[in-house]
């Protein structure tokens, strides 16, 4: 072998070898956490926001349902949610998915009595939900946010990661650019 054949064959391990190490520390690509948007909708406005959410961010979505629901007729309704917070109930939930797999999980409500309404506060309390990360929406028929984001970080097992997004009831089944700019910001 001519010193010229022993160096280029040397400079090809070596160049062989560079890019192996190379390729094996370049980071494999993040990967994008598994989101849940949880919600409990009675209306229908609460539904419409959680629907732009997921799609936001190609996350899961789950609707709670109470095993016992609520009256469909609003006065109805109003008496047995206004019984229901003042007595500090948690309705059984129909299905309650296993958490394990998610990294996030996001949790819409509507403002029921200044406060989340009683199948949220079901979800937000399991401790299943210890460590993910999680962030509030709510949609509200002219009360605003009230106690609901108080009372979110204060019933809460998870992680907050973002203030809540308040949306009027009906505005929200317009307010897709509003959940979308919402939920690019969410540090997930």
């Amino acid at each position: 072998m001519t010193r010229r054949n022993f160096l280029l064959n040397a400079a090809i391990a070596a160049g062989a070898t560079l890019a192996g190490a190379a390729g094996a520390q370049t980071p494999a690509p993040a990967q994008k956490p598994k989101t849940l948007v949880a919600y409990y909708s009675w209306s229908g406005n609460t539904k419409a926001l959680a629907r732009h959410l997921a799609d936001a961010l190609g996350a899961e979505l789950l609707e709670l349902t109470p095993e016992t629901p609520y009256p469909t007729a609003y006065s109805a309704c109003l008496d047995k949610a206004k019984a229901d917070i003042a007595a500090g109930a948690r309705p059984a939930l129909k299905v309650l998915p296993d958490l394990a797999p998610y990294d996030a999980v996001l949790v819409g409500t509507p403002n029921w009595w200044g406060t989340l309404a009683p199948p949220v506060c079901t979800l937000i309390e399991n401790p299943a939900l210890a460590g993910k990360k999680m962030a509030l929406f709510q949609t509200h028929g002219g009360g605003g946010e009230q106690r609901c984001g108080r009372d979110f970080k204060r019933l809460a097992k998870g992680e907050i990661v973002a203030s809540p997004l308040i949306v009027a009831g009906t505005r929200a089944a317009a307010s897709r650019q509003a959940a979308a700019q919402w939920a690019a910001a969410l540090p997930l």
